[in-house]
Protein backbone atom coordinates (compact mmCIF):
# COMPACT_ATOMS: atom_id res chain seq x y z
CA UNK A 1 0.00 0.00 0.00
CA UNK A 2 0.84 3.62 -1.07
CA UNK A 3 0.74 6.56 1.29
CA UNK A 4 -0.34 9.71 -1.01
CA UNK A 5 -0.60 13.32 0.10
CA UNK A 6 -1.38 16.28 -2.15
CA UNK A 7 0.46 19.32 -1.67
CA UNK A 8 -0.17 23.10 -2.92
CA UNK A 9 2.12 25.44 -0.76
CA UNK A 10 4.03 28.21 -0.69
CA UNK A 11 6.11 30.91 1.55
CA UNK A 12 3.19 32.18 3.04
CA UNK A 13 1.18 29.30 4.59
CA UNK A 14 2.18 26.45 6.51
CA UNK A 15 1.14 23.65 4.48
CA UNK A 16 4.09 22.35 3.34
CA UNK A 17 4.92 22.29 7.69
CA UNK A 18 1.88 20.22 8.53
CA UNK A 19 2.53 17.91 5.35
CA UNK A 20 6.03 17.15 6.59
CA UNK A 21 4.57 16.93 10.00
CA UNK A 22 2.06 14.07 9.24
CA UNK A 23 4.30 12.53 7.01
CA UNK A 24 7.37 12.35 9.58
CA UNK A 25 4.53 10.69 12.09
CA UNK A 26 3.49 7.87 9.60
CA UNK A 27 7.28 6.81 8.89
CA UNK A 28 7.85 6.92 12.46
CA UNK A 29 4.88 4.49 12.99
CA UNK A 30 5.26 2.54 9.30
CA UNK A 31 9.15 2.00 8.63
CA UNK A 32 9.84 2.16 5.19
CA UNK A 33 6.38 2.93 3.97
CA UNK A 34 6.20 3.95 0.54
CA UNK A 35 4.78 7.62 0.56
CA UNK A 36 4.24 9.95 -2.22
CA UNK A 37 3.41 13.87 -2.17
CA UNK A 38 1.82 15.34 -5.11
CA UNK A 39 3.07 18.58 -5.74
CA UNK A 40 2.11 21.17 -8.77
CA UNK A 41 5.09 23.04 -10.93
CA UNK A 42 4.78 26.55 -8.43
CA UNK A 43 5.10 24.41 -4.95
CA UNK A 44 8.03 22.33 -6.59
CA UNK A 45 9.36 25.88 -7.25
CA UNK A 46 9.84 26.91 -3.70
CA UNK A 47 11.64 23.86 -2.67
CA UNK A 48 14.28 25.96 -1.69
CA UNK A 49 16.04 26.55 1.83
CA UNK A 50 14.51 25.05 5.06
CA UNK A 51 11.69 24.35 2.63
CA UNK A 52 13.89 20.82 1.52
CA UNK A 53 13.13 18.94 4.67
CA UNK A 54 11.26 15.93 2.16
CA UNK A 55 14.95 15.41 1.98
CA UNK A 56 15.74 14.41 5.29
CA UNK A 57 12.74 11.64 4.76
CA UNK A 58 12.27 8.73 3.05
CA UNK A 59 9.17 10.15 0.85
CA UNK A 60 9.09 10.87 -2.97
CA UNK A 61 7.85 13.83 -4.36
CA UNK A 62 6.03 13.93 -7.68
CA UNK A 63 5.36 16.87 -9.90
CA UNK A 64 2.00 17.37 -11.42
CA UNK A 65 1.35 19.71 -14.11
CA UNK A 66 -1.49 21.90 -13.31
CA UNK A 67 -3.30 24.29 -15.30
CA UNK A 68 -1.57 27.87 -14.64
CA UNK A 69 -4.80 29.87 -14.89
CA UNK A 70 -5.46 27.95 -11.51
CA UNK A 71 -5.20 29.59 -7.85
CA UNK A 72 -3.69 27.29 -5.17
CA UNK A 73 -6.89 26.11 -3.39
CA UNK A 74 -8.00 24.89 -6.89
CA UNK A 75 -4.62 23.37 -7.94
CA UNK A 76 -5.21 21.19 -4.61
CA UNK A 77 -8.18 20.43 -5.18
CA UNK A 78 -7.35 19.27 -9.16
CA UNK A 79 -4.67 16.96 -7.73
CA UNK A 80 -7.15 15.17 -5.07
CA UNK A 81 -9.42 14.67 -7.68
CA UNK A 82 -7.33 12.89 -10.52
CA UNK A 83 -4.60 11.43 -7.66
CA UNK A 84 -5.89 8.19 -8.76
CA UNK A 85 -3.98 8.71 -11.94
CA UNK A 86 -0.70 9.46 -10.55
CA UNK A 87 -0.29 6.03 -7.86
CA UNK A 88 0.12 2.92 -9.43
CA UNK A 89 -0.71 0.32 -6.61
CA UNK A 90 -3.49 0.47 -4.02
CA UNK A 91 -3.37 3.26 -1.82
CA UNK A 92 -4.14 5.68 1.35
CA UNK A 93 -4.76 9.23 0.54
CA UNK A 94 -4.37 11.08 4.22
CA UNK A 95 -4.20 15.52 4.20
CA UNK A 96 -1.84 17.49 5.29
CA UNK A 97 -3.48 18.33 8.74
CA UNK A 98 -3.07 14.89 10.17
CA UNK A 99 -0.80 12.94 12.46
CA UNK A 100 -0.51 9.03 12.37
CA UNK A 101 -0.59 7.44 15.73
CA UNK A 102 0.62 3.93 14.75
CA UNK A 103 1.33 1.44 12.11
CA UNK A 104 -1.47 1.06 9.52
CA UNK A 105 -2.64 -1.94 7.87
CA UNK A 106 -4.30 -2.15 4.81
CA UNK A 107 -6.95 -4.50 6.96
CA UNK A 108 -9.77 -3.60 4.80
CA UNK A 109 -12.27 -5.84 2.92
CA UNK A 110 -11.69 -6.82 -0.53
CA UNK A 111 -15.11 -5.80 -1.93
CA UNK A 112 -13.95 -1.96 -0.71
CA UNK A 113 -12.69 -0.30 -3.64
CA UNK A 114 -13.62 3.27 -1.56
CA UNK A 115 -13.74 3.75 2.07
CA UNK A 116 -14.19 6.76 4.08
CA UNK A 117 -15.30 7.93 7.42
CA UNK A 118 -18.01 9.81 7.61
CA UNK A 119 -17.84 13.72 8.16
CA UNK A 120 -18.15 14.32 11.90
CA UNK A 121 -18.72 10.75 12.68
CA UNK A 122 -22.18 10.74 12.37
CA UNK A 123 -25.14 10.28 10.14
CA UNK A 124 -26.75 12.93 8.45
CA UNK A 125 -29.51 12.80 10.37
CA UNK A 126 -28.09 12.83 13.76
CA UNK A 127 -25.81 15.63 13.57
CA UNK A 128 -26.20 19.35 13.45
CA UNK A 129 -24.71 19.71 9.74
CA UNK A 130 -27.55 18.79 7.49
CA UNK A 131 -28.46 22.54 6.64
CA UNK A 132 -24.64 23.10 6.15
CA UNK A 133 -24.87 20.12 3.61
CA UNK A 134 -28.41 20.68 1.91
CA UNK A 135 -27.05 24.79 1.78
CA UNK A 136 -24.11 23.71 -0.35
CA UNK A 137 -25.75 20.60 -2.33
CA UNK A 138 -29.62 22.07 -3.57
CA UNK A 139 -28.24 24.83 -5.37
CA UNK A 140 -26.79 22.46 -7.82
CA UNK A 141 -29.41 19.85 -7.37
CA UNK A 142 -27.52 17.11 -5.89
CA UNK A 143 -27.93 15.39 -3.01
CA UNK A 144 -26.61 15.78 0.61
CA UNK A 145 -25.53 12.05 0.73
CA UNK A 146 -26.16 8.43 -0.05
CA UNK A 147 -28.62 6.89 2.15
CA UNK A 148 -28.42 9.28 5.48
CA UNK A 149 -23.94 9.31 4.64
CA UNK A 150 -21.95 12.10 3.66
CA UNK A 151 -18.31 11.12 3.71
CA UNK A 152 -14.81 13.23 5.00
CA UNK A 153 -12.12 13.14 2.22
CA UNK A 154 -9.60 13.70 4.58
CA UNK A 155 -8.74 9.61 4.66
CA UNK A 156 -9.60 7.96 1.61
CA UNK A 157 -8.75 4.42 1.12
CA UNK A 158 -8.43 3.36 -2.93
CA UNK A 159 -8.45 0.03 -4.46
CA UNK A 160 -7.17 0.25 -7.93
CA UNK A 161 -10.27 -0.85 -10.23
CA UNK A 162 -12.10 0.66 -12.63
CA UNK A 163 -14.94 1.24 -10.55
CA UNK A 164 -12.47 3.51 -8.39
CA UNK A 165 -11.17 4.97 -11.44
CA UNK A 166 -14.32 5.68 -12.63
CA UNK A 167 -15.42 7.28 -9.32
CA UNK A 168 -12.49 9.46 -9.28
CA UNK A 169 -12.96 10.78 -12.94
CA UNK A 170 -16.42 11.26 -12.43
CA UNK A 171 -15.42 13.30 -8.90
CA UNK A 172 -13.29 15.17 -11.15
CA UNK A 173 -15.75 16.14 -13.68
CA UNK A 174 -17.99 17.58 -11.15
CA UNK A 175 -15.51 19.52 -9.15
CA UNK A 176 -14.71 20.88 -12.58
CA UNK A 177 -18.18 22.43 -13.56
CA UNK A 178 -18.80 23.23 -9.98
CA UNK A 179 -15.29 25.46 -10.72
CA UNK A 180 -16.08 26.75 -14.07
CA UNK A 181 -20.10 26.99 -14.57
CA UNK A 182 -20.85 28.09 -10.19
CA UNK A 183 -17.60 29.89 -9.14
CA UNK A 184 -17.60 27.13 -6.31
CA UNK A 185 -15.02 24.99 -4.81
CA UNK A 186 -17.45 22.37 -3.07
CA UNK A 187 -14.99 19.03 -3.83
CA UNK A 188 -16.47 17.37 -0.90
CA UNK A 189 -19.97 18.36 -1.93
CA UNK A 190 -19.18 16.93 -5.23
CA UNK A 191 -17.46 13.55 -3.91
CA UNK A 192 -20.96 12.81 -1.94
CA UNK A 193 -23.09 13.34 -5.33
CA UNK A 194 -20.81 10.98 -6.83
CA UNK A 195 -21.24 8.67 -4.58
CA UNK A 196 -25.20 8.85 -4.81
CA UNK A 197 -24.63 8.63 -8.87
CA UNK A 198 -22.63 5.57 -8.21
CA UNK A 199 -24.99 3.83 -5.75
CA UNK A 200 -23.20 4.12 -2.74
CA UNK A 201 -19.64 2.95 -3.92
CA UNK A 202 -17.92 4.76 -1.12
CA UNK A 203 -18.04 2.60 1.92
CA UNK A 204 -17.86 3.52 5.53
CA UNK A 205 -14.52 2.37 7.29
CA UNK A 206 -13.94 2.81 10.98
CA UNK A 207 -13.32 6.16 12.57
CA UNK A 208 -10.33 5.71 13.64
CA UNK A 209 -9.12 5.81 10.21
CA UNK A 210 -9.78 9.70 10.54
CA UNK A 211 -10.44 10.75 13.82
CA UNK A 212 -11.87 13.96 13.53
CA UNK A 213 -10.58 16.39 16.23
CA UNK A 214 -13.63 18.98 15.54
CA UNK A 215 -16.46 20.96 17.09
CA UNK A 216 -20.65 19.10 17.41
CA UNK A 217 -18.34 16.23 16.21
CA UNK A 218 -18.35 12.35 17.81
CA UNK A 219 -14.78 11.66 17.72
CA UNK A 220 -14.33 11.20 21.52
CA UNK A 221 -15.33 7.84 21.00
CA UNK A 222 -13.11 7.13 18.75
CA UNK A 223 -9.85 8.83 19.92
CA UNK A 224 -8.72 6.44 22.14
CA UNK A 225 -7.86 4.55 19.20
CA UNK A 226 -6.99 6.59 16.39
CA UNK A 227 -5.24 5.32 13.86
CA UNK A 228 -5.16 8.98 12.31
CA UNK A 229 -5.86 12.31 14.18
CA UNK A 230 -7.34 15.10 11.59
CA UNK A 231 -7.07 18.20 13.58
CA UNK A 232 -8.43 20.94 10.80
CA UNK A 233 -5.41 23.65 11.23
CA UNK A 234 -7.62 25.75 8.14
CA UNK A 235 -9.79 26.83 11.29
CA UNK A 236 -7.30 28.74 12.95
CA UNK A 237 -7.58 28.58 16.78
CA UNK A 238 -8.68 25.13 18.04
CA UNK A 239 -7.98 22.78 21.33
CA UNK A 240 -5.46 20.98 19.70
CA UNK A 241 -2.13 21.84 20.52
CA UNK A 242 -0.68 21.22 16.54
CA UNK A 243 -2.96 23.61 15.14
CA UNK A 244 -0.76 26.03 16.39
CA UNK A 245 1.29 27.82 13.27
CA UNK A 246 4.37 28.42 15.40
CA UNK A 247 4.41 24.83 16.15
CA UNK A 248 3.40 23.59 12.60
CA UNK A 249 6.49 26.12 11.54
CA UNK A 250 9.02 24.75 13.67
CA UNK A 251 9.22 21.39 12.09
CA UNK A 252 11.77 23.49 10.03
CA UNK A 253 14.18 24.24 12.81
CA UNK A 254 17.14 22.41 14.11
CA UNK A 255 15.21 22.03 17.51
CA UNK A 256 11.36 21.94 18.21
CA UNK A 257 10.76 20.91 21.55
CA UNK A 258 7.05 21.73 22.15
CA UNK A 259 6.64 19.56 18.62
CA UNK A 260 8.61 16.64 19.82
CA UNK A 261 6.17 16.40 23.10
CA UNK A 262 2.70 16.52 20.57
CA UNK A 263 4.33 13.53 18.59
CA UNK A 264 5.36 11.79 21.70
CA UNK A 265 1.92 11.33 22.94
CA UNK A 266 -0.80 13.30 20.40
CA UNK A 267 -4.12 11.62 21.80
CA UNK A 268 -3.16 14.33 24.96
CA UNK A 269 -2.14 17.01 23.24
CA UNK A 270 -4.80 19.26 23.29
CA UNK A 271 -4.79 22.59 25.13
CA UNK A 272 -5.13 22.73 29.12
CA UNK A 273 -9.34 24.09 29.17
CA UNK A 274 -11.76 22.14 26.76
CA UNK A 275 -15.44 22.59 27.57
CA UNK A 276 -16.85 18.94 27.25
CA UNK A 277 -20.40 19.62 27.35
CA UNK A 278 -21.60 16.91 29.30
CA UNK A 279 -25.19 17.88 29.15
CA UNK A 280 -26.98 17.67 26.34
CA UNK A 281 -29.13 21.03 26.10
CA UNK A 282 -25.65 22.53 25.28
CA UNK A 283 -24.91 20.09 22.58
CA UNK A 284 -28.61 21.56 21.03
CA UNK A 285 -28.09 24.64 21.58
CA UNK A 286 -25.16 25.03 19.82
CA UNK A 287 -26.47 23.13 16.24
CA UNK A 288 -28.71 26.45 16.51
CA UNK A 289 -28.91 29.17 14.14
CA UNK A 290 -28.71 31.24 17.19
CA UNK A 291 -25.30 29.75 18.61
CA UNK A 292 -23.72 29.79 15.26
CA UNK A 293 -24.62 33.70 14.94
CA UNK A 294 -23.49 34.23 18.43
CA UNK A 295 -19.95 32.84 17.18
CA UNK A 296 -20.29 35.33 14.29
CA UNK A 297 -20.54 38.50 15.96
CA UNK A 298 -17.71 37.25 18.45
CA UNK A 299 -15.11 36.60 15.17
CA UNK A 300 -16.17 39.47 13.38
CA UNK A 301 -18.30 41.84 15.20
CA UNK A 302 -16.93 42.16 18.36
CA UNK A 303 -18.10 45.59 20.10
CA UNK A 304 -22.10 44.50 19.43
CA UNK A 305 -20.97 41.00 21.09
CA UNK A 306 -19.83 42.69 24.19
CA UNK A 307 -22.75 45.34 24.34
CA UNK A 308 -25.40 42.36 23.65
CA UNK A 309 -22.93 39.79 26.75
CA UNK A 310 -23.47 43.37 28.71
CA UNK A 311 -26.94 43.04 28.48
CA UNK A 312 -27.11 39.78 28.73
CA UNK A 313 -25.17 39.61 31.84
CA UNK A 314 -27.32 42.12 33.61
CA UNK A 315 -30.99 39.90 32.51
CA UNK A 316 -29.12 37.07 34.30
CA UNK A 317 -28.23 38.63 37.18
CA UNK A 318 -31.93 39.45 37.76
Amino acid sequence: MTFVYVLVSNEKDTYYEQTMISASSLLAHNKGAQVVILVDQGTAATFTGKRTYHNKIDIQICEIQVPEEYNNRDRSRFLKTTMYHYIDEDFLFIDGDTLVCEELKSDFSEDISIGMVLDRHQKISEGSYQNFYEERSKPLHWSAGYQDLHFNSGVIWVKKSPAAQKFFDEWHKLWKETLEKYSVVYDQTALNEVNVRQGGIVKEIDGTWNCQVTRRSSFLKHLNCAKIMHYYASFGLTCFDLADKNIQKSILEKTHEKLDAILANPKIAFSSVQDVNADLISVKVQRTAFYRTIVFMYKRLKPIYRTIDKICGLIIRK
